[in-house]
C-alpha cells in the first residue's frame, strides 16, 4: 500500500473529466484551461464509439496540444460490472469493491500524482461519463483522498449555454 510522506503540507489537484457530450477539441480545450499536463485514461478498454477517444487518436489529440496521456487499465471498472449491474450504484458498489481487493492501480495514482506535483504539472482522470457521481472516476478520487490528506479534486465541465470553463470542486462521494 502506498503510504504518503513528504508531501502533506503541499495541495494536489487532480482534476476528473467525462468526454460525454463533448467533441475532441471542446475535450482539449478543458485540460488547456485547466493547466493539465497528463490524462490518465480510466477505462477498462480505451475504445470508444466517439470519433478522437479511442486510444490512438486520443494520445495523438493530446500529445498534439502537448498533454500527456496513460491508459491505466487496471482503474477501469471491470466490463462484468458494468454489464450485469442492474443499477448506477450497484455498478459504483461493485467497483468500490474490485478497487479495495485490486489496490495496485491506487498505488500507481499516488505515485503519479507525487511525480506530477514535484514537476509542477498536474493530471486529470479521464472517462465516458460526463457527471463524476455516474462514474467510477469518483471511487476513485475518494479511495485516493483516503490516502493523500492533502489532494484537493477538481471535476471538470463544460456549461451548455456559455461554453465556459466551470470548475466544480464538489465532487459527490457515491
Amino acid at each position: 500500500m502506498y503510504l504518503e510522506s513528504g508531501f502533506s503540507h503541499f495541495s494536489m489537484k487532480i482534476f476528473t473529466l467525462g468526454y460525454q457530450g463533448l467533441n475532441l477539441q471542446q475535450y482539449i480545450t478543458l485540460l488547456e484551461a485547466a493547466d493539465v499536463a497528463v490524462v490518465v485514461d480510466v477505462r477498462e478498454t480505451a475504445w470508444s464509439y466517439k470519433p478522437g477517444f479511442s486510444k490512438s487518436p486520443l494520445r495523438e489529440g493530446l500529445n498534439r496540444a502537448g498533454i500527456d496521456y496513460i491508459h491505466l487499465k487496471s482503474a477501469g471498472n471491470p466490463s462484468k460490472n458494468r454489464k450485469t449491474a442492474r443499477t448506477t450504484k450497484e455498478c459504483l458498489s461493485r467497483y468500490r469493491r474490485h478497487l479495495l481487493s485490486n489496490p495496485a492501480c491506487l498505488d500507481e495514482l499516488c505515485n503519479l500524482l507525487h511525480s506530477t506535483k514535484r514537476d509542477g504539472r498536474s493530471i486529470c482522470l479521464t472517462c465516458f461519463e460526463r457527471h463524476p457521481d455516474e462514474c467510477h472516476r469518483s471511487i476513485l478520487v475518494t479511495e485516493l483522498e483516503n490516502r493523500l490528506s492533502n489532494l484537493e479534486p477538481i471535476h471538470l465541465t463544460v456549461e451548455t449555454g456559455d461554453r465556459q470553463l466551470v470548475l466544480d470542486t464538489t465532487i459527490q462521494q457515491s
